[in-house]
């Protein structure tokens, strides 16, 4: 059984996904054109290690713990989506991604051929292998 608390983290990272991609996505493209040169008046201590190339210093920014986050919540929604079959994809995209603001009540998924308690369980399953991937679970 899950606990309250780790059933609604679950659900908001599910909710978020598209969200969290797109801003994944904006980040690397950032990192990748971005420049390694510092910033105008800024100065290295002694001790500070500086990337020695622009392909570390990439390599170095998309390794932030932000990132490593952001990609495994990524990784987690995708795999466990990637094996759902077509009905259930259609009802986790309704249930999380047709709203960003909450999730749709199982009475007002239309469109999906599943009773509510089917649903229920559907989304149940999909928490707990989105959780187990995470860690959370």
């Amino acid at each position: 059984m899950i606990d309250h608390e780790t059933w609604h983290i679950i659900e908001l990272i599910i909710r978020r996904y598209p969200a969290i991609k797109k801003q994944y996505g904006e980040y690397i493209d950032q990192v990748m054109t971005s420049s390694p040169t510092p910033a105008a008046g800024l100065q290295y201590s002694e001790d500070y290690c500086r990337p020695q190339s622009v392909t570390e210093a990439k390599a170095l920014k998309m390794t932030s713990p932000r990132a490593e986050t952001l990609k495994k919540q990524i990784e987690a929604v995708e795999l466990v989506y990637n094996n759902l079959n077509t009905e259930e994809k259609k009802l986790m995209e309704k249930r999380f991604w047709s709203d960003q603001r909450r999730n749709i009540p199982y009475t007002k998924i239309k469109g999906v051929d599943y009773s509510e308690r089917q649903m229920k369980r559907i989304i149940k399953r999909i928490i707990l292998k989105v959780g187990v991937y995470l860690g959370e679970i």
